[in-house]
């Protein structure tokens, strides 16, 4: 090769010099080129000079005579060496290319290649295969020259295939999470999709390696078929999970009979070819067969069992669903605490190493208490409250007595103050990975001070205070228990006061035994001391247990009632609708938070009681409004089918909710304490708006209401706004469903005509500062 043609060309020729040379010694049988019909100008320029050099004017003169002299001798005419005589007279130049154009077009375009800046000329070399290494070794310094063979080429004709195939099977997976990621709408979903995929994949390859199948131009298309069948595959039953997760709707089953199906038919069609005798078409069978065996196992088995530890097994025993986000900060905030624990194991060690004394004990707890407060506060996905309004400092020693709700309640308390104790039980106390902690903190084994209380006495002495859940367990569903005796009895015997504290939220933030770190918010509230003389409740360590405990309850419902607000469960409402589509997702929580979280009408509807949701929809409001007060009972209706299948599917779903679907005209109405209709009337039409209204007061219980939300048409400006929103909502996401006569929306003074007519009073609340939408709370005239 060379930068111009001229430059292959002289290359070449000192190339056939070498091949000669080796002809010579048998190494080369053969070699063909381009040197017999075509040699660069170099090459015919020094053979032009060697013959204008070698025939001089004597030369050619002597040689003519000498013909002449012998032909005439001969018989031949004088004439006949005439053309010789011109040749040997002729001037040579070199040829002209233009003059080869029609050689190299008929006879050397195979071998001679010409690209701007290079080109190359092909010398084709026969040789025994023994001696081929002998013919790469002769050129294998030489720069100028590139020696292939046929399976040279062809092996790396295979490595530039398997390059490709590998560059381009990349890129296929990437795009393939992208749209898995787009569809799904959560990179959970895409992952338990894609996860599978890529373990098949792994599979074929190692199987294919164990069985000494090599990949060919027909394998890598086979292959590609086959990724295509496992992609499809995975969403059939991926959708099918989703299908039953969302609606309860069970049509997994026929999904995984038509993955046997098309498995079966094609394992059928390209594995006949097994029987073939070419290795080639063996080989295509071999990989069809091991191919979609591997897809349809994992889409089958593996899809399946990561969606149930993700999401299936979770919610049916009413947990929360995992969510990637939710695995890091969980194990982020539990790798912390191991990793404080082993350090203050450490810590521990050291210390009774040094046999240390009441200084060094004090020393001790201020390093756990900081410990707990930085695991506290390290959870920045926790919102974080201490209310103290007596400004309580610990001066005085006390027995502290907490509800129990989660194994997070420790660590706020401990964090409180250093010269805080807590009883414990024997299995922690003697914990490879607590135990050294709790007993050089002197935290105390329940099962031995009921024996001995001189250890406890000492450290009161000392000014420390002890902390002790007098509910003796975890309550999981957030209700305090009756309260043991065993804590007021101590009080009474070290002559020390109560101070009861309420811990409000690590229940949800943390639930009994589960292991989702959740965006709670956790709230400590201090109550006043009770002195050993106070008998405000009760004379005596027992009818202490019982009255303090009814106080703490009263005091912990109040702090829940002011906590419990609908957003304080935005987070719950959010997970029930988690992976039931990314529309859904984001409808919920721009609806909700549109909502203002439902809050007015939570502050309107009766804590206790029946209620009924009208045009429920997927159950937003219904779930909230169950959510803020455990004692109401809710009925949604809707006639939207999809959306109340939906809304009975959510694992937050108990007896006290229930979704119907139904028309509001012919429901069957019982009596209700208040009737709900939120953006519903306006999908009816007036007669049949009147008709519910007066339906809705018939089936009302003594003092009950009925709210109604709806745009007023009688604020006209921003009237437009709210029949934009709905044209949006019917016609364009189509998230709500209209008959053939459309909207029709309503005037507020005709609510207040038929409130007047049927003995109600009317009074309105501004719901919207840029819609017309209005609350209207009808209540019965006394």
């Amino acid at each position: 090769e060379g930068k111009t043609l001229d430059d292959a060309l002289v290359n070449n020729e000192k190339l056939v010099t070498q091949i000669e040379k080796l002809q010579d010694q048998e190494i080369v049988k053969k070699y063909s080129g381009v040197s017999s019909l075509i040699i660069s100008d170099s090459l015919q320029q020094k053979r032009i000079e060697r013959w204008n050099t070698y025939w001089t004017a004597e030369k050619k003169t002597v040689l003519m005579a000498t013909l002449l002299k012998e032909g005439t001798a001969l018989k031949f005419n004088a004439s006949a060496f005439d053309a010789f005589k011109i040749l040997l007279d002729k001037q040579y130049t070199a040829v002209d290319r233009q003059a080869m154009a029609d050689v190299r077009k008929n006879f050397l375009d195979d071998y001679i290649t010409e690209k701007p800046g290079k080109a190359t000329v092909v010398t084709l070399v026969k040789t025994m295969p023994e001696k081929r290494q002998a013919v790469y070794k002769t050129f294998e310094n030489d720069q100028r020259v590139t020696v292939l063979d046929k399976q040279y080429l062809t092996n790396r004709f295979v490595e530039i295939i398997n390059a490709d195939f590998t560059k381009i099977a990349l890129m296929t997976s990437l795009l393939v999470f992208v749209v898995l990621l787009f569809v799904y709408g959560r990179i959970e979903l895409a992952l338990v999709s894609f996860i599978p995929m890529l373990i098949t994949w792994v599979w074929i390859l190692g199987i294919m390696g164990m069985a000494g199948i090599q990949f060919n131009i027909i394998n890598i298309i086979i292959s590609a078929l086959i990724f295509g069948l496992g992609d499809d595959y995975s969403l059939f039953i991926m959708d099918g999970l989703l299908q039953e997760y969302k609606t309860g709707k069970k049509n997994l089953s026929s999904f995984k009979s038509s993955i046997i199906l098309s498995a079966v038919t094609t394992i059928v069609g390209l594995g006949v070819l097994i029987f073939a005798k070419h290795p080639a078409l063996q080989s295509i069978a071999l990989i069809s067969i091991i191919g979609i065996l591997c897809v349809v196992i994992m889409s089958q088995i593996l899809i399946p069992f990561l969606f149930s530890i993700l999401i299936k097994n979770r919610v049916s025993n009413n947990r929360f669903p995992w969510t990637l986000w939710g695995f890091f900060k969980s194990s982020f905030a539990f790798s912390y605490f191991i990793g404080w624990s082993v350090a203050l194991t450490i810590v521990a060690w050291t210390f009774a190493l040094f046999n240390i004394k009441e200084r060094g004990k004090l020393l001790y707890h201020r390093i756990i208490s900081r410990v707990c407060r930085r695991l506290v506060y390290i959870m920045i996905n926790v919102k974080k409250k201490i209310i103290n309004p007596q400004q309580e400092k610990f001066e005085k020693p006390a027995v502290i007595i907490a509800n129990h709700q989660s194994s997070l309640d420790i660590l706020p308390l401990i964090m409180l103050h250093p010269k805080l104790l807590m009883f414990t039980n024997n299995r922690i106390w003697n914990s490879p990975l607590f135990g050294k902690v709790i007993r050089m903190a002197d935290y105390f084994p329940a099962e031995q001070i009921e024996t001995d209380m001189s250890l406890v006495e000492d450290r009161i002495k000392n000014g420390y205070s002890v902390i002790i859940f007098p509910e003796g367990t975890r309550a999981e569903d957030g209700v305090i228990k009756r309260f043991h005796k065993g804590a007021f009895y101590l009080a009474e015997k070290m002559n020390v006061d109560i101070l009861p504290i309420m811990i409000h939220g690590t229940d949800y933030t943390l639930t009994k035994q589960d292991q989702l770190l959740k965006d709670g918010q956790l709230t400590v509230k201090y109550l006043p001391r009770i002195k050993p003389a106070d008998n405000t409740y009760g004379n005596g360590y027992a009818e202490r247990a019982k009255y303090i405990g009814r106080y703490f309850r009263e005091e912990f419902e109040l702090l829940k009632k002011e906590i419990e607000q609908p957003k304080y469960f935005r987070e719950k409402l959010s997970y029930n609708y988690l992976y039931k589509g990314p529309v859904l997702e984001w409808y919920m929580r721009i609806k909700t938070k549109l909502e203002k979280n439902y809050q007015p009408f939570h502050e309107l509807v009766t804590l206790k009681g029946k209620i009924l949701d009208i045009g429920c929809g997927y159950g937003f409001m219904s779930y909230m409004l169950a959510f803020t007060s455990a004692q109401r009972l809710i009925t949604g209706i809707d006639y939207d089918e999809d959306k109340i299948d939906t809304a009975n599917h959510c694992f937050s779903k108990t007896d006290r909710i229930n979704f119907v679907h139904s028309d509001v005209m012919g429901f069957n109405f019982e009596q209700y304490d208040a009737i709900i209709l939120a953006d519903m009337l306006h999908y009816l039409q007036p007669t049949e708006q009147k008709l519910v209204i007066e339906k809705c007061m018939g089936n009302l219980n003594a003092g009950g209401m009925i709210i109604i939300r709806d745009g007023d048409t009688d604020k006209k400006n921003m009237h437009r706004q709210t029949k934009m929103t709905e044209f949006f909502s019917t016609k364009v996401l189509n998230f709500n469903q209209t008959n053939k006569d459309g909207l029709s929306f309503f005037s507020g003074k005709m609510i207040e005509k038929i409130a007047a007519d049927n003995n109600m009073s009317c009074r309105t609340i501004k719901d919207s500062r840029l819609t017309s939408n209005t609350i209207f709370i009808l209540e019965r005239n006394v």
